[in-house]
């Protein structure tokens, strides 16, 4: 699907000039409507996977979900959140930053040896225009931060998120370069931006069921009361925070 929206929207132009010619105005702009509609459909929807596979949850028999956390690592929330998820017996996988990660990379050694999971959350995470990067700009984001993270930890990650979930058709030629893969989510409560973090936990706990992959932000002055309270509603109903292995996960519409 990913290189028929890209050669139609190479060709779409050129037919709309064609159709210019023969005086077929309305035909034209429909045509660079579709090739524009399905390449923002992709790109803006983030378990769209017409670009590529997007894991959007994981298989198991048992009551477990995925609790992922994303923008860190942050000097005040981060040692908090580790110590929550010690108290419950949780396990989570923190999507980074790599130019924050730069700034602590104690902080990310820490999570690894609390026994959590690390990802690549981009470089410098450009959420408004990441959607709309170009090919080098795109791997110099992922690559970049996968650089990064391996020159702290020694591992080179193989899970990535982007920004806000937003992709565009040039991030899985990299991610297949890079033998990673992109996760996006079952459920958020978009904590990311200013929140009512009670509002937030509903919105959550609609989307918990077996399998479920959640995802929360930190850095936001609410990360740890959204955790906790994320944290105590699982374990009243039955609910483990697991680390799914790689051959686990489900990709979006399976």
């Amino acid at each position: 699907m990913r290189r028929v929206i890209i050669t139609w929207n190479i060709i779409a132009p050129l037919l709309a000039i064609a159709l210019l010619s023969l005086d077929q105005g309305w035909w034209a702009m429909g045509v660079i409507f579709t090739a524009h509609s399905l390449w923002l459909w992709a790109t803006l929807i983030p378990s769209c996977q017409w670009f590529g596979p997007v894991i959007t949850s994981f298989t198991t028999t048992q009551k477990e979900v995925w609790l992922t956390i994303d923008d860190g690592p942050d000097p005040v929330e981060t040692p908090l959140l580790l110590e929550l998820l010690d108290r419950h017996q949780a396990k989570a996988t923190f999507f980074f930053i790599g130019s924050k990660a730069a700034q602590y990379p104690e902080l990310v050694r820490s999570v690894l040896r609390r026994g959590h999971g690390i990802g690549n959350h981009t470089l410098t995470h450009p959420a408004a225009w990441f959607w709309a990067y170009l090919s080098h700009a795109v791997k110099g984001e992922i690559v970049h931060c996968n650089e990064m993270l391996y020159k702290i930890t020694g591992d080179q990650p193989k899970l990535f998120r982007a920004p806000a979930g937003l992709k565009n058709g040039f991030v899985h030629r990299v991610l297949s370069q890079q033998q990673m893969e992109l996760i996006c989510w079952s459920v958020r409560g978009f904590d990311g931006v200013r929140c009512d973090p009670a509002r937030v936990l509903e919105r959550l706990q609609q989307g918990i069921k077996p399998g479920a992959i959640i995802l929360v932000h930190e850095g936001r002055g609410t990360s740890l009361e959204i955790v906790g309270k994320l944290l105590a509603l699982l374990k009243e109903h039955s609910y483990r925070c697991v680390q799914p292995t790689l051959n686990a996960l489900h990709i979006a519409g399976d």
